[in-house]
This record gives C-alpha cells, structure tokens and sequence, in this order.
C-alpha cells in the first residue's frame, strides 16, 4: 500500500505574504505621510521676500564698492583688514561688522564699524581661533546700505600646529 500525502506548496503562501507586507508597508507609509505636515510656505512669506530683495539690492550696490577684505599677518596673531576706496567710504560709521565662524556658532562676534582715517579698520585676529571665518560687512541705512562678505582663513599661532 503506497500512500501518498499531500504536499503543501510554498508558493500561494508566499505570494499571499509578499502582497500583505507590501499593502501594509504602503498603508504605513501612507499614515505617516499623512500626520506629518511640511508647509512649504511661511506665514510671513512676503515679508521674508522683503527683506530678500532688500539684501539683493544691498549686494548690487556694493558690487561695485571696492572694498577690500582679507587676513595680514602682521604682530604676534596677524589682523583681519577691512578698506574702503573714498568713494565708498561709510559716512557717519553706521553698520556692523560680523565675524562668522560656519564650524562654531558660539565664536560667532558682532562689532561695530570704527573706520580710521584712512578708510581702514583693522580686526586683531589673535583672539579668533585659526580656521575658515566670513567677514560680513553691512553699512549705511538699513533701506539703502551696503553689504560685503569674503571669507578669510585664520592661521595657526603656533607654526607646529599648522603641519
């Protein structure tokens, strides 16, 4: 007597599971996709276009400027010089100057314009921990001042640590 017992296939039981963990993956996803809001537009949204254009028109009239931004090395930790052409020249000194450091926000400094005579105002870079610094220059009346940004890489004190 031979019997024969059936067999089970694997196959409709794994089509069936495949199709029932991919419907549930979707349904997942499709709740998530549903509870989490990204609104593309701000609630201020013209005044933040505003103020955009204000600093494009900022940048158009300091294009032309001339003013000149970059590190010397000069005394025991060098200097950030910041010089205006006569023409460009900051009137009554209103505007800021602000030192930004992209790796650390905690070093990040804000210091006011204190041009000398000769149209130059010099940073003491000794304080500033060598590495990459943007120099953010913004002067004149808030509506029709001027803004100029370079960046400038801070050297090591110490000629070992630069190796």
């Amino acid at each position: 007597m031979n019997t024969v017992s059936p067999r089970i296939e694997p196959w409709p039981i794994g089509i069936a599971a495949f199709f029932a963990v991919l419907i549930s993956a979707l349904a997942t996803w499709a709740v998530v996709a549903q509870r989490n809001r990204e609104e593309l537009v701000s609630a201020d949204y013209y005044e933040q276009e505003v103020a955009y254009q204000q600093q494009i028109n900022r940048l158009k009239r300091s294009a032309d400027a001339g003013v000149s931004i970059g590190y010397e090395s000069r005394g025991p930790g060098g200097v950030i010089r910041i010089a205006w052409p006569s023409a460009a020249r900051p009137i009554d000194s209103q505007g800021r100057i602000r030192l930004y450091r992209p790796s650390e926000a905690a070093l990040d400094r804000d210091l006011p314009l204190a041009i000398g005579r000769d149209g130059v105002q010099n940073l003491d870079a000794l304080t500033l921990k060598p590495g990459l610094w943007k120099v953010r220059v913004h002067w004149g009346a808030e509506a029709s001042g001027y803004y100029v940004e370079r960046s400038v890489v801070v050297p090591s004190a110490d000629p070992g640590l630069s190796k």
